[in-house]
């Protein structure tokens, strides 16, 4: 067993070394689900338009279809990582991405940003419903609102 696992780690060293920077950061952002590498990408964003402007005919967007290229995108994503993280640090999160973990990670990763974005929609409903009360008890949000310089108290003598 420990044979067939040294094998594994030197085969995966030796596809990790033989690779471009540019190369593992590909197989980083297609292994974390960061971002689409796909060139059905293209043909969503046609057909989102296509439904949205139904008058233009269909010459049109077969027409524009080769000018929208995703490489672009993709190549920016890729300048991006390789601006914030080693050759090393790629390979680290390679080795991450394909463990057990990290495929934990990647499958529950949609669940816990929707439910993050939810807490946060709550969190700002209830400061706003706080602020919202605690100033229409302090009178500010009935018209006129009190002066905002309360007159001095009267001394007495």
């Amino acid at each position: 067993m420990k044979k067939l696992i040294f094998l594994f780690c030197m085969l995966v060293g030796v596809v990790f070394h033989s690779q471009s920077k540019q190369e593992k950061v590909r197989t980083l952002i297609s292994l974390s689900g960061a971002f689409k590498l796909s060139k059905d990408v293209e043909k969503d964003v046609i057909s989102r338009y296509e439904h949205k402007y139904t008058n233009v005919p269909d010459h049109v967007w077969t027409s524009l279809e080769p000018k929208i290229n995703i490489d672009n995108l993709i190549n920016d994503a890729i300048n991006i990582y390789e601006s914030k993280f080693t050759e090393k640090e790629i390979e680290e999160l390679l080795v991450f991405y394909k463990s057990d973990l990290g495929k934990k990670l990647i499958k529950v990763s949609p669940t816990i940003m929707t439910e993050i974005q939810t807490a946060t929609s709550n969190w700002g409903m209830n400061v706003n419903n706080l602020i919202n009360n605690d100033l229409e008890a302090k009178g500010y949000l009935t018209s006129p609102p009190p002066s905002a310089n309360p007159p001095a108290p009267m001394r007495s003598n």
